[in-house]
């Protein structure tokens, strides 16, 4: 089940047969358009959270079209050129656009983007979508995705995880964790943290995680991102 969905403009099929797979595998559902003439009817009738615009389309010039868009709308945007002149992305980001990107680019660094302009414009609420790295959590559903791969957890695996991506970067105790995971009226021993997340880097680690969670020594536990090489 798609928790949200991007409506990708642009005239290559390359970026069309790229982007779109790796989105998919993301969780994202894609639209695909090939030019922007039916894009303004698009977003009128269906519930769109995010828009790839490329700028030089055929027909009417992405540029063009993020202006018309935001005459009406204030969906994201993010746009893609081969066109890499600071001219161009001041242009773009002057008619509204949340991000420009140039080519050539990773669909890693895509997605990305993606989750970051949504984290920035849409206030999350408590049961809402999670994404660290190549993770997505839906906590409605206790699911857990890696690149698109289902990870079978526990509930108390799946909310320790879900506590550490709520704080990206951010050392949590483990009294901290035990409190938000296993309620203040808990007295049992923190070693059932340390038990939890050793499950969940075998877990983790076989899923190809690009993150792992870090041991801080005498304080607790945190996400950390891990730099991979992921171009196309």
């Amino acid at each position: 089940m798609y928790e949200m969905t991007v409506l990708l403009c642009d005239d290559s099929l390359a970026v069309h047969e790229s982007l779109s797979s790796y989105l998919t595998a993301s969780g994202i559902r894609v639209i695909s358009l090939y030019d922007g003439s039916h894009l303004l009817d698009l977003l009128r009738h269906q519930k769109i959270d995010l828009v790839i615009l490329d700028v030089m389309l055929p027909g009417k010039f992405g540029t063009e079209l993020c202006r018309e868009i935001r005459e009406t709308s204030d969906v994201p945007i993010l746009m893609l050129s081969a066109r890499s002149e600071e001219d161009d992305r001041v242009l773009g980001l002057e008619l509204g656009a949340d991000d420009y990107v140039t080519k050539p680019f990773s669909p890693r660094e895509i997605t990305a983007r993606i989750h970051t302009i949504l984290k920035r414009t849409q206030p999350r609420r408590p049961d809402s979508t999670l994404f660290f790295s190549n993770l997505v959590l839906y906590p409605s559903s206790y699911q857990a995705l890696v690149s698109g791969q289902a990870l079978d957890l526990t509930p108390k695996e799946f909310s320790v995880l879900k506590c550490l991506a709520e704080n990206p970067g951010r050392v949590l105790s483990r009294d901290a964790i035990l409190d938000r995971v296993w309620g203040s009226d808990y007295f049992g021993d923190t070693r059932a943290v340390d038990t939890i997340v050793k499950r969940l880097r075998g877990k983790l680690a076989k899923a190809r995680a690009c993150f792992v969670i870090q041991s801080i020594y005498g304080v607790g536990y945190r996400l950390e991102k891990e730099e991979v090489a992921d171009q196309t």
